[in-house]
C-alpha cells in the first residue's frame, strides 16, 4: 500500500514540475505570391504551454493586395487589402520551430479604377475563404530572428463583383507560396 501511495505522489508531483514555455509574440514582414499577391505584416501569438506538448499559436496577417486582370484587350492591376486570421500547429513537441501546418479564415477586397483606351474601368473584387491551408518550416536564424517559408492553396468564395468586374476573370482555387522574416519578443 505504501508503494502505491508513493508512486501516486511521485506521478502527481511530476505533472506539476513540468517546465512551461512563456508567452511569445513574433512580428514579421510578410510576402505571399498568389492571386492576389500580398505584402504586409504578420503577428504570431503563442501562449504558455508545457514543453512535452505540440506548440500552437494564433496568426494575424494584414496586408496590401495586388491583383492583375489580363482579359482580352484589357490589362490592369487592382489594389486593396487582405486580412487572414488562423492557427498554426508545430509538428515537433516542445518546439516553436521546424515544420508546421496552419489554416486561415481570409477576407480580401481589391478595387480597380483606371482609364484604359479612353474608357473608365472601375469595380470591386471581393472574396472570403475558410479553406486556406499552408505547410511551412520556421527557421531560427538567431535567438530572436526567424525565416518562415511556406506553400499552400486558397479556395476562394467570391462575392459578386461590383462595377466592371466579373468574377469569371479570376480563379477560385489558387496555389500560393510565401515567406516571412520575423522578430520574436
Amino acid at each position: 500500500m505504501k508503494r502505491i501511495i508513493y508512486l501516486f505522489a511521485l506521478i502527481s508531483t511530476s505533472a506539476f514540475a513540468q517546465e512551461q514555455q512563456k508567452d511569445v509574440v513574433t512580428v514579421s514582414a510578410n510576402y505571399n505570391f498568389s492571386e492576389p499577391t500580398q505584402y504586409g505584416a504578420s503577428l504570431e501569438f503563442a501562449k504558455d504551454t508545457k514543453l512535452d506538448t505540440h506548440q500552437s499559436s494564433w496568426i494575424l496577417n494584414v496586408g496590401y493586395g495586388q491583383l492583375e486582370l489580363d482579359e482580352k484587350n484589357l490589362k490592369t492591376t487592382g489594389q486593396g487589402f487582405v486580412v487572414e486570421l488562423g492557427t498554426r500547429n508545430y509538428f515537433k513537441k516542445g518546439v516553436r520551430g521546424g515544420f508546421y501546418g496552419e489554416n486561415f479564415i481570409t477576407h480580401g477586397q481589391i478595387n480597380f479604377d483606371e482609364t484604359i483606351n479612353g474608357q473608365n474601368f472601375e469595380g470591386k473584387y471581393s472574396y472570403w475563404s475558410i479553406i486556406n491551408p499552408n505547410v511551412g518550416y520556421k527557421i531560427q536564424l538567431t535567438k530572436n530572428l526567424s525565416l518562415d517559408p511556406s506553400v499552400g492553396f486558397n479556395w476562394k468564395w467570391e462575392v459578386r463583383g461590383k462595377g466592371d468586374i466579373d468574377n469569371q476573370y479570376f480563379d477560385n482555387f489558387v496555389f500560393k507560396a510565401g515567406v516571412k522574416l520575423g522578430y520574436t519578443f
